[in-house]
């Protein structure tokens, strides 16, 4: 028989206590306080754990209004025309004021035309078809001035077609070439080089090959280019600010600094350079609502409650309120390297309150717009320049490099950039390149003209560049919430387990308390039928007497 079954049946008999209530009860009395507290410490622990994940959201938003910013630039590139569209590839190299520019004419790849053949499948006499690339004489059209390329041969066998030919043809880079069915019962094969006067294309045909459908001669353009050209491989041409240019491209990269200009047709424009007010103004009021959001909700979650005040989830967390500082001290912090003076987010309108969150400052910003509006520039992008003649740099600075000035000199042991070695190369002529590869100048490269062995380059980062490893350290998996994630998660699994443990001994304890009752209600029965049995006696006597 099973312990509660046996206490069932002694329960007739024995004290009449419900026994499993009052050893249940007993056993919680012993764990409950305990458990309790545990239970208490765990809900509070995944309380914690929301109020960081949304604090991580927070942050997240932040970089999101961050990415907004970025791609609201206030230095831009307005054009006059389509047919001259700007891309900025370098902001840091744009220079303001508007740039007057004539395009004369557009890049264009030589195409030639072979016509009269009756079929792609025609065969060709054999022989050798070389092609070679360079520039036609504009006046005289058998002068031809090959490049440095050098020729491709095509060997022609006997029996190949035209099909063939086309199809090797477009093989050899820079050469793109077709059967085109004319329409009126013959076929051409189409030549087609690349951009610019210097790749045009010449074809010298030799063999004495009789075979075939077409004389391999035919293809031959050494005296005949004038008339197999449907069009002429020639330069862009174009004035800027009044100086004549031409370039092999309808792309230019090295015209104006900072950005790429496409040319898609003959065309007078004008490239202005401004900054932009409104993008200005939308930019500074959006990193403020970010950044209010962000220490706004790292404020409630961290509050003390002190007077009347309302106590947060995570009181005095000195990891949030360490993030909290640094958001801060990142504002109060001028921006050193874009120029002479320290430039700060005060003269660009974020006004710090008393309460520690941030305000538009309409009047502050009227009055840098006005009087030093390049200061903006700070905000979004990095700045990296040479203060020294005959002295560029360029290159991606690391996220170690301090903002300030660097000092580079070359000495008899080598050169170095504030006191990290530089790789030097030699590019000839006197000049020399100084890489960097270790430590901060890591990523940076520097271009020394003959003579030059020492000067300075400054660096200054922008806010959103301090701004993002400042996100990128709060919200990764081994950031600083993350960590703190971490350490209280631990602090759940050990409460939780805890709290395990003392819900298997409240069991053993009951289990316990329930053997021991049944010790104590089997001699309650033995007395209560000893008594019983004794008064029968006693009964049974008094009855004879």
């Amino acid at each position: 028989m099973s312990t509660p079954d046996l206490l069932s049946s002694l329960n007739r008999n024995g004290s009449g206590l419900n026994l499993r209530e009052l050893a249940q009860t007993l056993a919680r009395a012993e764990t409950a306080p305990r458990m309790s507290a545990l239970q208490n410490r765990v809900e509070a622990d995944t309380l914690k754990l929301t109020a960081l994940d949304e604090i991580k959201g927070k942050f997240q938003g932040l970089a999101g209004i961050m990415a907004e910013v970025a791609s609201n630039p206030i230095l831009t590139v307005e054009t006059s025309t389509a047919s001259v569209m700007p891309r900025v590839i370098d902001r840091s190299k744009l220079q303001t004021g508007a740039t007057p520019i004539e395009v004369t004419s557009l890049a264009t790849r030589q195409v030639l035309e072979f016509t009269g053949f009756q079929s792609p499948s025609s065969t060709l006499t054999a022989g050798t078809l070389t092609v070679e690339f360079g520039q036609w004489d504009a006046t005289t059209s058998s002068s031809f001035t090959a490049s440095g390329r050098g020729p491709v041969a095509l060997d022609i066998s006997e029996g190949m077609t035209l099909q063939d030919l086309a199809t090797r043809l477009n093989r050899i880079e820079g050469i793109s070439a077709r059967i085109l069915d004319k329409g009126d019962g013959t076929f051409s094969l189409g030549v087609v080089g690349e951009l610019g006067a210097s790749s045009g294309l010449r074809l010298t045909a030799s063999g004495s090959g009789t075979t075939g459908d077409i004389n391999l001669a035919d293809l031959d353009t050494t005296t005949t280019n004038a008339a197999r050209q449907v069009q002429a491989a020639g330069d862009a041409r174009l004035v800027v600010d009044g100086i004549a240019i031409s370039r092999p491209s309808n792309t230019l990269r090295d015209v104006l600094p900072g950005m790429e200009l496409t040319l898609q047709g003959t065309v007078f424009a004008s490239l202005n350079v401004v900054r932009d007010e409104a993008a200005a103004r939308s930019n500074v009021s959006r990193l403020i609502d970010g950044l209010n959001e962000t220490v706004n909700a790292i404020r409630t979650m961290t509050s003390r409650g002190v007077g009347e005040g309302t106590a947060g989830i995570l009181p005095g967390d000195q990891t949030l309120e360490r993030l909290e500082q640094s958001l801060r001290k990142l504002v109060a912090t001028p921006l050193v390297g874009h120029g002479e003076t320290a430039i700060s987010l005060a003269d660009m309108g974020v006004a710090t309150q008393r309460s520690g969150l941030f305000r538009f400052d309409p009047p502050a910003f009227d009055r840098t717009f006005r009087s030093r509006a390049a200061d903006f520039d700070a905000l979004l992008g990095d700045s990296l320049r040479s203060n020294t003649e005959g002295l560029r740099v360029a290159g991606l600075p690391g996220k170690d490099l301090a903002s300030g000035e660097m000092q580079f000199r070359v000495g008899p042991n080598g050169a170095s950039l504030n006191g990290f070695n530089m790789l030097g190369l030699n590019l000839g002529d006197g000049r020399r390149s100084y890489i960097g590869t270790t430590g901060p100048v890591q990523g940076l490269s520097l271009t020394a003209e003959a003579g030059v062995t020492s000067g300075s380059i400054s660096f200054g980062r922008s806010f959103l560049g301090s701004l993002a490893p400042l996100i990128d350290d709060a919200v990764g998996s081994s950031g600083a919430l993350g960590r703190r994630s971490t350490e209280i998660g631990r602090a759940t699994t050990e409460n939780q387990q805890r709290v395990e443990a003392l819900e298997a001994r409240a069991s053993i304890l009951e289990k316990r308390y329930l053997s021991n009752f049944a010790g104590m209600e089997q001699a309650i029965t033995r007395m209560k039928t000893s008594g019983a049995y004794i008064q029968n006696m006693v009964d049974l006597w008094s009855k004879k007497d």
